[in-house]
């Protein structure tokens, strides 16, 4: 058993390992349920003849609004009550929302069950993180949780290829079926093997400090702010790649769905994975020297990332596409884990949970709520502005092909382009967290 469980558990298989494994199954699937609708984006479009904003809507605003309002509830809860149950009852929520997205006949049934997954999802990363600090010290905290976000890289390879060759073959109903399944079978192996972590100088449930003691906090603390509002900036471009790359390289570089679906693996999934895990390994090892490395790493990284994900929304040619967008996601996605493991150094035990809640809150907000509508936004209005005649009349309700693809094909590209110019403002922000960093923290390792 692990030392830092609590007594009499279930968890007989113990190591840090094991945890660390079903954990990153569980956030595998998360992923999978929360991008199988950029997968079958383009087939959903088709079939219910939407707008791209209104994919933005699904894709973003609808499950980002749910999933950020009930963040906060739900890691309030996770400084009192069990997290394990907290996670395996919101797995399985979203899971069955999910499956029953394949049943939705409209736009508006599609929202509800999208709302859904979101409010299913919304308990999951607070519980994660507060589980992390109690079973991890300070400083191998990075590296534990970008090995586990290492497994969201994984789930959106499985939504790409698995979900993509489904959605070509069978259907896009099908596809959600499919990939809500699992999620079930996890949540019950995760009841039944995982123990709930001691809380580590946490005194008793009663000593939970109150909402807005947590919001007192975490606004006096420049370094959480600027972190959070970095995040949320790198969010806008990174959720906006994960719902709108695979309708680009269908409507771009005419490839069917479970092509762009390989294309999304191999240029985003696994850069994502390789960022991520190198990003938690460089995190600890620079923070345990300065933790405002935790500032400066993520900014020079994002210098290099914009350029590139520039040039690569610019390519004719796919293949050319696929080898710069891999280095601009890697360098992109590589510290964000990182970055929300070090705002639990900036809060008391008991905050853990809702401080990291609040975290994803900014980036959830912004990046999915904000940016992907946005995002779909600027693309059917670019779109509008690229066709001769009546854009919403003639392309959204008729041919998708013709003229009506090269301008839907326009209008996303020029539209990622534009989105690309946020990563300015998050390099300012890190930047000014890193300095925030060095006077908040002291430099010296240790377990909270």
């Amino acid at each position: 058993m692990n030392s830092h469980t609590t007594s009499g558990s279930v968890e007989a298989v113990g190591s840090e390992r094991y945890f660390i494994v079903l954990l990153g199954l569980i956030y595998m699937m998360n992923f999978v349920d929360r991008t199988i609708i950029s997968i079958a984006g383009e087939a959903i479009r088709r079939d219910l003849n939407l707008s791209d904003l209104q994919l933005g809507l699904l894709g973003g605003l609808a499950f980002s609004l749910f999933y950020a309002a009930l963040g906060i509830p739900l890691a309030r809860l996770a400084e009192r009550r069990s997290r394990v149950g907290i996670i395996a009852s919101v797995t399985a929520i979203w899971s069955v929302m999910t499956a029953l997205s394949g049943a939705a006949s409209s736009f508006a049934q599609l929202l509800l069950c999208r709302m859904g997954v979101g409010v299913g999802e919304a308990g999951f990363t607070p519980a994660l993180i507060s589980m992390l600090s109690d079973r991890f010290p300070e400083d191998r905290r990075a590296s534990a949780f970008s090995t586990i976000a290492i497994w969201v890289s994984v789930g959106a390879a499985v939504s790409a290829t698995i979900g993509g060759w489904v959605v070509q073959n069978y259907g896009w109903r099908t596809a959600f079926v499919a990939m809500g399944v699992p999620g079930l079978v996890l949540a019950v192996v995760l009841k039944l093997t995982i123990a709930e972590p001691v809380r580590r100088n946490a005194g008793d449930a009663g000593a939970t400090p109150s909402f807005g003691a947590v919001l007192r906090k975490v606004g006096r603390s420049p370094a959480f702010l600027y972190l959070t509002a970095a995040s949320g900036l790198v969010g806008m471009v990174s959720f906006g790649l994960n719902l709108f790359m695979i309708p680009l390289l269908v409507r771009r570089y005419g490839l069917d769905i479970a092509q762009a679906g390989m294309i999304f693996a191999g240029s985003l999934s696994l850069a994502m994975a390789i960022g991520n895990y190198s990003g938690g390994r460089a995190a600890d090892w620079l923070g345990r020297r300065d933790v405002g490395w935790f500032g400066r790493a993520p900014a020079m990284l994002l210098v290099i990332s914009l350029p590139l994900y520039v040039l690569a929304i610019l390519q004719s040619d796919w293949r050319w596409f696929m080898v710069l967008m891999f280095f601009s996601a890697a360098s992109l996605n590589a510290f964000l884990p990182a970055i929300m493991t070090v705002t639990q150094r900036l809060v008391e035990p008991r905050m853990r949970a809702s401080a990291a809640a609040l975290h994803a809150f900014g980036q959830t907000v912004a990046g999915l709520g904000i940016g992907s509508v946005a995002l779909g936004w600027l693309s059917d209005r670019l779109a509008t502005q690229a066709y001769a005649g009546d854009y919403r009349t003639e392309c959204l309700r008729g041919s998708v092909g013709g003229a009506c693809g090269e301008a839907s094909a326009q209008g996303l590209q020029h539209a990622m382009m534009a989105a690309g110019s946020v990563l300015l403002g998050a390099i300012f922000f890190y930047l000014r967290a890193a300095h925030a960093l060095r006077r908040e923290i002291p430099n010296e390792a240790g377990s909270a």
